[in-house]
């Protein structure tokens, strides 16, 4: 690979949900197999929901509490 990385497209990536769907609802397999698939399928989703947060609410700044410290005293 030298190092190079290539990423699939979004498209590829929406075909792959999509199909992952199908097997988990519409395929003839057992219902163990199917609610399994499910299962992965959702916390795969809970999963990247948590982290968006995580990451979303890292990058706020801090709330300014003590803002006074550089304005000038006022006698």
């Amino acid at each position: 690979m030298d190092g190079d990385i290539t990423l699939a497209s979004k498209a590829d990536l929406a075909f792959d949900a999509l199909r992952f769907l199908y097997v988990g609802f519409l395929s003839s397999l057992p219902a163990w197999a199917r609610y399994t698939v499910l299962a992965l399928f959702m916390l795969t989703v809970v999963y990247g929901f948590v982290s968006w947060l995580r990451k979303r609410s890292a990058d706020e700044p801090a709330a300014a509490a003590d803002v006074h410290e550089d304005e000038a005293r006022v006698r």
